[in-house]
């Protein structure tokens, strides 16, 4: 409950910060070209909510697979949904349901407790002989609580006071996962207002903070559900080559910032238009217009209503 409370007060204080940066904007919602976001300026309600509802599952891909990473997602990085026919649509549903699949799941399985010690006439008794803590049962002795130069009492050896941490209830993470993941990528899902931008790799910065716990508190349930030495070790081999390939991916992501002629031309598979426009200006302010002029006829032939294209030509 006392979680619950808290990601209440997330919540409030975030209102109260969206209300105040709209308050500042002068009450309006932000200014952006049309090609910033297509499906804002789609006159077809169907068109705009199939986007709509197709950009998270978007967002949610690149959380799983960052196969493919731009620096702008704009134009026509993601044509717009216009028909149900569109297959895409059924990424939607898988995604919505896997979803609320997870969220039930993960929040109405009981949380993993310790068994309780009691002590009788100066001896320790678990249940069943054992304590489990976090998943782990570990044998006991009555003899583990004893010590040569414990006091005794009555012809008994008084027993040590041991205090054992236990690991937050799997539901309070889950909980606490779900509200990092969600609560953040809120005001991004043109829910309130239109954004001025498709996908954003920026806006995924915290929902990745409750995407590895889940993941951590998937990896630790099934741990615990692990019988043999062989499964558990298969499993944290697979944990370490995911945290391996995601590093890999990181340290690669990292050389394409390293100056923006890499960054444009990684972008360039996700949206060519823009680019391959932003890699003529950079070769043009490094005096290679042959290469320039030839980044902006690139630029022109996936959007040829660019202006500013023609003009620098």
């Amino acid at each position: 409950m006392s979680l619950l409370v808290s990601l209440a007060w997330v919540v409030g204080f975030g209102m109260i910060l969206l209300a105040a940066r709209f308050y500042w904007m002068g009450n309006k919602p932000p200014n952006f070209s049309n090609s910033d976001n297509p499906a804002a300026d789609s006159p077809h309600l169907l068109t705009r909510a199939l986007t709509f509802l197709y950009l998270p599952a978007v967002n949610a891909w690149l959380l799983l697979c960052p196969d493919k990473l731009s620096f702008d997602w704009s134009m026509d990085a993601i044509p717009l949904l216009r028909s149900i026919a569109d297959w895409r649509n059924l990424q939607s549903v898988m995604f919505y349901s896997g979803f609320a699949l997870l969220s039930w799941f993960g929040l109405r399985n009981p949380s993993l407790q310790s068994s309780k010690i009691s002590e009788t006439n100066g001896k320790s008794h678990m249940n069943n002989g054992k304590s489990a803590t976090n998943g782990y049962c570990h044998n006991h002795d009555d003899n583990h609580y004893r010590d040569s130069n414990s006091p005794k009492r009555n012809g008994y050896h008084k027993p040590l006071k041991t205090q054992q941490k236990s690991l937050p209830a799997t539901e309070n993470v889950v909980i606490f996962s779900l509200g990092l993941l969600v609560l953040p990528f809120i005001p991004a899902t043109n829910m309130f207002f239109y954004v001025g931008f498709v996908v954003a790799e920026r806006v995924l910065y915290i929902p990745s903070m409750g995407f590895c716990l889940l993941v951590t508190v998937a990896l630790r349930s099934m741990f615990v559900r692990c019988r043999s030495l062989r499964s558990r070790a298969f499993l944290l081999s697979c944990a370490a080559c995911l945290v391996l390939l995601y590093s890999l991916k990181t340290v690669r992501r990292n050389q394409d910032w390293q100056s923006e002629e890499m960054l444009y031309k990684s972008g360039i598979a996700v949206n060519p238009a823009k680019a391959w426009g932003n890699l003529g200006n950079v070769l043009k302010n490094q005096g290679k217009m042959a290469e320039a002029e030839k980044a902006y006829r690139n630029a022109l032939y996936y959007r040829g209503n660019m202006a500013d294209m023609l003009y620098n030509l």
